[in-house]
Parts: C-alpha cells; structure tokens; sequence
C-alpha cells in the first residue's frame, strides 16, 4: 500500500494522473507474464473480476488507485511503476534515469529495471548490494542465461560450488540453470550491471 494512503482513495483516477490506458495495460500484461500467473490467479489476488483484469490489459477499463495498489502488491512492483511512462515515441526504447522502476528487497538488495519495460526476452537491470547483502543462503536457479560486471565494489558469486571474488570492472556470465548466489563481502555498496534473457 502506497505511504499515506486511506480507504478513500478508491475513486477511479483522475484524467491528468491517469497512465495512457494502452500504456498501463500493456504493462500489466508483460508483469502478470514474468511472473508466470494467470487472469484466474491475479483476480484472486486483486478481488477483481476476469473480465475486468482481460478489459484492463487490452486498454478497455479504467482502475481506480485502490485497483493499482492491489496490482501493484499481486505482481510485486512499487506503485510508481504504472505511472513511470515514457513519452510516446520512447516507449520501448528509451528508459529515462527518472522513470526507472525500482524494486528493494529485505536483504539490502534492490534492482533497477534498466529495460523498457517487461516483456522481451533481454532484460537489463542495475543491481545495488549494501554492504554484507546477499541473495540469500539458498543457490538460485532458473532459465535462461546471464552476466554481469561489477560497477563497483565487490562481489562473492558462487556458481556451482565455485566461488569467484570479484572487483570493480570484473565481468561474467553462465547459465542461469547452474546453482548460483552473490553476496557483496564488502564495507561499502556493491553495484553491478546484469543481463539476463527470460522466456515468454
């Protein structure tokens, strides 16, 4: 839920705040996607109907905020991230340094989709690592294939039972079905430039 927001936001949104309807739409498409849920399951989570979600990703209704906080939390993704819209002729193209939508995790890691937008298989992010943070105790593994460098600071990445120290201007890549984790074993902020491909 959106800081500061009460149940009476819950009208539909005003014309000069609301997303191009195309725009907004397309990009609810390509997160349900990413995250592999269907019409049935993101309406479970939303409390809105099929029908209404299906008019939503074709353009053909309008949310009310109350609507987008509820996306926003089903597809895991800041409430900002419907209303980062590029200028018409950049969309899917060009992402601005203002729009980038950004996801933080508990851990002290957080990701900027560098990407414009969700869908394609080549996905770009700029990963921030706070001193100590990590992806976790558990490996990862995944489709697809990554890489990376380290902008700066450092950066433990263990893939298989390898583990590779690496430093600012180190790069990498493997595939993402190898066992995999990162930490950033370091005093100060680790970032690294990744790209990996996704299946749609």
């Amino acid at each position: 839920m959106l800081a500061g927001m009460t149940s009476a936001h819950t009208d539909p949104l005003s014309p000069s705040s609301q997303p191009d309807p195309a725009w907004l739409g397309e990009q609810i498409r390509q997160l349900r996607k990413l995250r592999q849920l269907s019409l049935q399951q993101l309406s479970s989570a939303t409390g809105r109907s099929i029908g209404f979600l299906s008019q939503l990703e074709r353009g053909k209704s309008q949310p009310s905020v109350s609507d987008l906080n509820k996306l926003a939390s089903a597809l895991a993704v800041p409430y900002s991230v419907f209303f980062s819209q590029a200028p018409q002729h950049e969309r899917g193209l060009v992402v601005r340094q203002a729009h980038r939508p950004v996801l933080h995790y508990a851990e002290g890691v957080s990701d900027a989709l560098l990407s414009p937008g969700f869908g394609g298989e080549l996905q770009l992010m700029l990963s921030r690592f706070a001193p100590g943070a990590s992806s976790g105790v558990q490996t990862l593994t995944h489709g697809g294939d990554q890489g990376g460098m380290v902008l700066c600071g450092e950066l433990e990445l263990w893939v298989d039972e390898h583990c590779h120290q690496l430093q600012a201007g180190d790069s990498f890549s493997f595939h993402s079905s190898r066992p995999h984790r990162y930490r950033n074993p370091g005093t100060v902020e680790t970032q690294v430039m990744w790209a990996y491909t996704v299946s749609n």
